[in-house]
């Protein structure tokens, strides 16, 4: 009974001009994804710096009010605040090294390429 109701439903959209998803490859979805978080560009960097500043102000926010109330109800509650604040800024200690690594990368390439470019030229 489900799959004749399936059938049903897609053949009432088919004639009502509504469009019909089709079915993707896994491998194609999870391209999109690399290239939508920077994956295939090797830029991972580009994504764990919104998560580092969104973590740090996170942080930042609960370590405040969790410092400035005392109770024993709290200690817990500091300990995971401490722990947010740590991991926003390691997330964004992280982003910076990736991100001065491939800028020299990129500088090594430059260099590489020019010194080939003058070899040719004085042939």
């Amino acid at each position: 009974p489900l799959a004749a109701t399936a059938k049903e439903s897609v053949g009432a959209r088919r004639k009502s001009g509504m469009p019909i998803a089709a079915t993707t490859d896994s491998t194609a979805t999870l391209n999109k994804l690399a290239l939508a978080t920077g994956g295939t560009e090797k830029s991972w960097y580009r994504c764990i710096f919104p998560f580092g500043i969104v973590a740090l102000v996170i942080g930042i926010a609960a370590t405040c009010i969790t410092f400035t109330i005392n109770g024993p109800q709290m200690d817990i509650a500091k300990v995971v605040s401490v722990a947010t604040l740590i991991f926003g800024v390691s997330l964004l200690v992280a982003a910076l090294v990736c991100w001065r690594a491939k800028r020299e990368h990129v500088q090594q390439v430059r260099q590489r390429t020019c010194f080939v470019l003058r070899r040719e030229k004085g042939r």
